[in-house]
């Protein structure tokens, strides 16, 4: 799979601003998946740009979501507002999304693993979120003593644990933690919503 996202990636890459942002979690239940969603109701309804959502792991969320809301399930896109949502997607749904007239597309890679890293690197902006509580904290902090050999184009967010664990990683290893904002729900993009994801998704 890795290989076929790469030559996707390589063929459809774009020169200015960012199309694709792949979402990865340094752990399981660290908020990827509602961050996934929530940035597609953001990049819809403020910045008005055509968005599809692709879960990339097996977590099966979106195929609990789509039988929520009475949607077909994987292989067919469903729409919630106006972002269309892909099931259990892969390397023959990124090539159609790419391939049509997507302004952005996002990619829930869901928990980090090898394979799903080497995929996520393949986007143009990139979010690991963690977790600063106590028994989630290392596994964020393992990501991010990595961190020297990734550019710019990696973020780091986290919406659990202490304030004061955030800002002494903040200082220690001299890279931004985004402080993920409590958003109860993710199809809601308020005032306070909009100043966060604007700077953590750049203009």
């Amino acid at each position: 799979m890795f290989d076929k996202s790469k030559k996707i990636f390589e063929q459809k890459r774009v020169s200015r601003n960012w199309r694709t942002l792949g979402i990865i979690g340094a752990g399981r239940g660290t908020g990827v998946t509602h961050l996934s969603v929530w940035a597609a109701n953001y990049l819809t309804g403020v910045r008005r740009g055509r968005t599809a959502v692709l879960e990339w792991n097996s977590h099966g969320d979106f195929m609990r979501m789509a039988e929520f809301c009475g949607s077909p399930g994987k292989g067919i896109p469903y729409k919630i507002l106006e972002a269309d949502y892909y099931a259990q997607a892969g390397a023959r749904e990124l090539a159609e999304c790419l391939n049509k007239n997507y302004r952005y597309v996002i990619v829930d890679y869901g928990e980090i693993t090898g394979q799903g890293f080497a995929d996520c690197a393949r986007c143009d902006l990139k979010v690991i979120v963690g977790s600063l509580s106590e028994w989630q904290a290392e596994a964020f902090l393992k990501i991010i003593r990595e961190d020297e050999k990734r550019d710019r184009s990696w973020k780091y967010a986290a919406a659990f644990g202490s304030e004061e664990t955030r800002e002494s990683i903040e200082k220690s290893y001299r890279i931004p933690v985004w402080r993920i904002p409590c958003a109860k729900d993710a199809f809601a993009i308020t005032h306070a919503d909009i100043i966060f994801l604007k700077e953590l998704l750049g203009d």
